[in-house]
């Protein structure tokens, strides 16, 4: 059976539209790229801003694989390398492709400084033997190809196929214009299809023209998948095609690092919390973290749901955090 890479999580309310289950293979599977190797070395070398872009850090890492990981990044792909074992399993580091493909065989050349980039404080050899898989970024351009039928555009906003990216006050929408390929931020004329969807953020999908099934195919995370929170409302994702529960996302109190844990508290304006989305209501239902630093509730309940599957892989959810955390790492659930 063919696998499937759940890496971002796309969703369309049924209050939006009547969307299909998405499915778990397809006839025609989009082409993605995924190479397992072993890392060799990682020389803290930052080529003198070769690029000459002013805010970035770029390092050289020697990557050994059966094929020149270079051969297989398409020009101006978007692309990161995970971390699949050892002690910085499940960080992802940001791929500059360009360099890459001029540099020696078997190097990439990666971005600490990188938005996408889960750690940057990266030194000399502390990745050698560690097992690396490139994967392929998600972007507006490729969810076109992955629904069935296809996503309708339209140069009006209000009648076209849209996406939607959320932030802790608003959401921005993303709408197809009518040639069906170019995407536009609402209000701009710029083409956004290049944009990456981060693999740890959730988007919603506003289908406009009617109920459709959604493939998301290539190689299933088999590592532990890393998470950085900062404070506030943020838009999250499992990083599994699986469903987990609070406890199973590691949404609980850690008194060893209480600073950078999850805080509960008996008040649920005073508690971390996670709002997720009802396909059944087409709104969040809200739960808080209690004092007690394991127990999840909803509002008005008793009822614990810290072991209820309630953050699905091809849900919407939120996280409301107090505390920034750079080690938030979602252990493989299968």
């Amino acid at each position: 059976s063919s696998a499937t890479d759940f890496d971002t999580p796309l969703f369309a309310p049924p209050a939006l539209a009547e969307a299909a289950p998405a499915a778990d293979s397809a006839a025609d599977p989009m082409p993605m790229h995924s190479t397992l190797g072993v890392l060799k070395s990682a020389v803290t070398h930052a080529m003198n801003d070769a690029a000459n872009v002013p805010g970035r850090n770029l390092q050289y890492l020697v990557f050994i694989s059966s094929a020149v990981p270079a051969e297989g990044l398409a020009t101006g792909g978007k692309y990161y390398l995970e971390i699949t074992s050892g002690p910085r399993e499940g960080d992802r580091f940001e791929i500059d492709q360009a360099l890459t493909a001029a540099a020696p065989p078997g190097v990439l050349v990666v971005d600490l400084a990188a938005t996408n980039t889960t750690f940057s404080a990266l030194t000399k050899d502390m990745l050698v033997g560690a097992k690396a898989s490139i994967r392929p970024h998600m972007t507006l351009a490729k969810i076109q190809a992955m629904f069935d039928p296809p996503l309708v555009g339209n140069n009006n906003l209000s009648l076209a196929d849209s996406l939607l990216v959320f932030n802790a006050t608003s959401a921005i929408t993303y709408y197809l214009r009518g040639d069906g390929a170019t995407w536009r931020k609402a209000g701009t004329t710029t083409d956004f299809s290049s944009m990456v969807i981060p693999p740890d953020q959730g988007v919603m999908l506003q289908l406009r023209s009617g109920a459709k099934a959604l493939t998301h195919q290539g190689v299933v995370r088999g590592n532990a998948f890393r998470i950085n929170f900062k404070p506030g409302l943020q838009p999250s994702a499992t990083g599994f095609p699986a469903t987990l529960s609070p406890v199973e996302f590691g949404a609980i109190s850690n008194p060893v690092i209480p600073q950078a844990g999850w805080i509960g508290n008996n008040v649920q304006s005073q508690a971390d919390g996670l709002m997720v989305f009802d396909q059944t209501k087409g709104s969040f239902t809200s739960y808080y973290l209690r004092s007690d630093g394991i127990t999840w509730r909803t509002s008005g309940s008793i009822s614990d749901q810290s072991g209820a599957k309630i953050l699905r892989h091809d849900g919407f959810f939120m996280v409301k955090r107090q505390n920034a955390d750079d080690q938030m790492l979602i252990p493989k659930p299968y």
